[in-house]
């Protein structure tokens, strides 16, 4: 039992939304116990915004308009012990400009669900001789050899038999991708019924297009070509508005066209399947929703790992062109039930919960 007030910081940055996603499912779990203090921080506030929105932007460009250079970085990044000199300097600059704010807060622990912050801390750790409990918490079903730091206490992994990518002298927990609270105890008839969808509707969700990754366009012309009579094709575009009008304008007779919503769980929980890219978190909702896992051209590096690991160990589908969507797609349309395969332990639904029971248990033995 923990009597004092802990104070956690958690850490994540915003280079996609599943880090940064990661944190609210742990924030809202740690903020449901006693005596605990929450603080959200973003690593890019460190350094002056205009460079966070540079980077953010070049970094969307380079993986919508040059994957192979992203590929390139990640790979260069992963092999041993090359890149590290590279590493060591940004998180030691970036621990230089973040040392203030960290004093500020004075975390008990800190839980980075980034490899970058991960960095950070380890150096912070060092240089001060801060006696903080560090964890690092993976939000992908692969491990990067830039999450591997000196001072990490605790790493959470999304699956067991990721622990050999992590070396035997870390202490490893294999709780799964941490998911928000509101994926949690949906029921599919109710889900359904709010949609105003039928049972004998096979409802195909489409994800990943506002951030123009996802040929959304592409892929729906391919689809309401032939589609079977019993689809129903839910198109999200997110922030995207030029997206948005673009779409209903095109398809709007024939495929519900939505903006940014905050029913993503709802409405897995009430679909079949999904088409989508293979990010770690989105892979872990989509997986504790127990959807046939559709994966488009997975971006190369964590994506790519992360697609062979769902298609291997989970049933997801990984396509190639707009022939494997569509012959997918009809596939599944004439199947009578979903076929469960495991999806649901993979997506590890209580994850956040035990994360957060873990290191507070930890803490009240320090």
């Amino acid at each position: 039992m923990i009597n004092k007030k802990i104070k956690v910081l958690l850490l994540s940055a915003p280079i996609g939304s599943g880090h940064r996603l990661a944190a609210e499912a742990l924030k809202e779990t740690f903020e449901n116990k006693e005596n605990i203090e929450v603080v959200h921080g973003n690593v890019f506030d460190f350094f002056p915004e205009i460079l966070g929105k540079t980077f953010l932007r070049v970094y969307l460009w380079i993986l919508g308009a040059c994957p192979w250079m992203y590929e390139l970085m990640y790979k260069w990044g992963n092999k041993g012990e090359g890149s590290l000199w590279m590493r060591s300097l940004i998180n030691g600059a970036l621990a230089y400009l973040g040392s203030s704010f960290i004093r500020k807060v004075a975390p008990d622990v800190v839980v980075a669900t980034h490899a970058t912050p991960a960095g950070i801390m380890s150096i912070y750790k060092r240089r001060n001789k801060a006696s903080l409990y560090l964890c690092g918490v993976i939000t992908d079903f692969t491990v990067h050899r830039w999450w591997i730091c000196e001072g990490v206490d605790t790493y959470f992994i999304a699956d067991e038999r990721l622990r050999e990518k992590i070396p035997a002298t870390f202490e490893t927990v294999a709780y799964g991708i941490p998911i928000r609270h509101s994926f949690l105890n949906l029921d599919k008839a109710s889900c359904c019924k709010e949609f105003g969808w039928n049972d004998e509707d096979k409802v195909c969700l489409l994800m990943g297009g506002g951030d123009g990754l996802l040929p959304m366009e592409e892929i729906i012309a391919s689809l309401i070509k032939d589609k079977p009579a019993n689809l129903k094709l839910i198109a999200l575009t997110g922030k995207n508005t030029t997206l948005y009008k673009k779409l209903l304008s095109k398809f709007g007779d024939s495929v519900q066209i939505l903006k940014y919503t905050e029913q993503i769980p709802q409405l897995m929980c009430g679909a079949d399947m999904i088409i989508s890219k293979a990010g770690g978190l989105s892979s872990a909702e989509v997986l504790a929703s127990d959807l046939d896992f559709i994966i488009y051209k997975p971006l190369p590096g964590q994506e790519e790992n992360n697609a062979k690991f769902l298609a291997t160990k989970c049933g997801a589908t990984i396509a190639s062109d707009m022939k494997d969507i569509t012959q997918k797609v009809t596939e599944l349309c004439k199947l009578e039930e979903n076929i469960a395969k495991e999806r649901a332990y993979y997506g590890k639904p209580q994850a956040a919960e035990k994360i957060s029971n873990y290191i507070l248990g930890r803490l009240s033995k320090i």
